[in-house]
């Protein structure tokens, strides 16, 4: 059988820069709000660093909506990923995707305090 690749940022965020090619990748505040509140939003990725304000006004949204939050990367890592400049938010617009996207970041936020703990 197959063994799976490890999960790492970069490979998080390689699948972040797919989902845009691919269409299924909305970015920035008002993008993301409408996404969310018109249903078409999976997954909502907020930075670790940027405007909190922004930030919890997504994230509350997110909440009302029942759309799937996840923080992961700098706003600068995140706009790398998809040929930007800083994002502070981006929605994945696909399930599967989604669930994907869900799953390697709870992996890897796992693995990282897996490893905080042992040293």
């Amino acid at each position: 059988m197959k063994k799976d690749r490890p999960v790492t940022k970069e490979r998080v965020l390689s699948s972040i820069g797919l989902s845009f090619r691919a269409g299924i990748l909305t970015s920035g505040f008002d993008a993301v709000e409408l996404a969310m509140r018109s249903g078409a939003a999976e997954l909502l990725i907020l930075s670790e660093d940027g405007s909190e304000k922004q930030k919890e006004k997504l994230a509350r949204v997110a909440k009302d909506e029942e759309v799937t939050l996840r923080t992961f990367a700098t706003a600068e890592e995140l706009g790398r990923a998809i040929g930007k400049d800083h994002r502070i938010a981006i929605a994945i617009l696909d399930p599967g995707m989604g669930d994907k996207l869900t799953t390697l970041i709870d992996e890897l936020s796992k693995n990282e305090k897996a490893a905080g703990s042992a040293e």
